[in-house]
């Protein structure tokens, strides 16, 4: 998928430029409760008693063997008791991948084996969330918001009510939302960088306060570093693994030649190919 605009995804990158969409800066901002909380209310259209601090780039594992996953920004409702509600975790993807759906499955996957202690009970689980915020629409149909949540094929009106949701946002349709809807200003912002209101221009004032903020700048490019880095890394365990896969289809290919020989041998025949 082409890049939006206004998305901050090249590789050289004016830091007194970075807007909301930036990868770096999204969760910065939204690490904010007073900004996550009612943006998450806007996107779902719920009122939430209070949020756990979001936390930026959250990592969590299952095991040393499994993959591990890093959330832009996670964060949980809790009630007035101080029990968890739920959980949320807010995705800036300017970029298409081609594989959200599924890494949004795995997340929830993930967040389950966390939730649910040995022993438990599976009603103890609860409500996930994963907003996946885009530039273009990834699905092709048009449609500002997709909601996702798990239903009979032969009735719709029946939810299977696991408390799963994966819902995505599509920035450049934020046209499409009537004026009314609360998250339009939100999603207009991201797509314009316009801040016309009273929740966009808070969410400014954050982007803008780290944009001249030096010690956030020297964080910016540790943080570049850090994921070229990771990205080398990819590369030279995928090279790895190819170079070893190769090797060892080279020593079968050697082994099925040496039982051929042997056989024509036995056999005084020639050994074919």
């Amino acid at each position: 998928m082409s890049e939006s605009k206004n998305t901050d995804e090249s590789n050289a990158i004016d830091f007194s430029k970075l807007s909301i969409t930036n990868r770096f800066m999204f969760p910065l901002v939204m690490s904010h409760k007073e900004i996550a909380k009612p943006f998450i209310e806007a996107a779902l259209g719920i009122k939430i008693y209070d949020l756990k601090d979001p936390e930026q780039e959250k990592t969590e594992q299952v095991s040393i063997f499994g993959k591990s996953v890093r959330y832009d920004v996670f964060t949980q409702q809790v009630d007035e008791n101080g029990e968890i509600v739920s959980s949320f975790d807010l995705e800036m993807q300017v970029v298409d991948t081609g594989e959200l759906p599924k890494r949004a499955r795995y997340y929830q996957s993930v967040r389950d084996v966390h939730e649910l202690h040995k022993g438990g009970s599976y009603t103890k689980l609860k409500s996930q969330y994963v907003l996946f915020i885009c530039p273009e629409d990834i699905f092709s149909a048009g449609l500002p918001i997709y909601s996702f949540q798990n239903y009979a094929t032969e009735n719709k009106n029946i939810a299977l009510n696991d408390r799963t949701f994966k819902n995505f946002y599509i920035f450049s349709e934020y046209q499409k939302l009537p004026d009314t809807h609360p998250l339009k200003k939100y999603l207009k912002y991201f797509a314009t960088t316009t801040a016309d209101t009273d929740e966009t221009k808070r969410i400014h004032s954050k982007v803008e306060w780290y944009r001249t903020d030096g010690l956030t700048q020297e964080r910016y490019m540790t943080w570049e570093q850090e994921i070229q880095l990771a990205v080398e890394r990819e590369r030279d365990r995928n090279e790895k693994i190819i170079a070893e896969q190769a090797q060892a289809l080279t020593a079968k290919d050697l082994e099925i030649a040496e039982l051929k020989a042997r056989l024509a041998a036995v056999s005084g025949a020639k050994p074919t190919a």
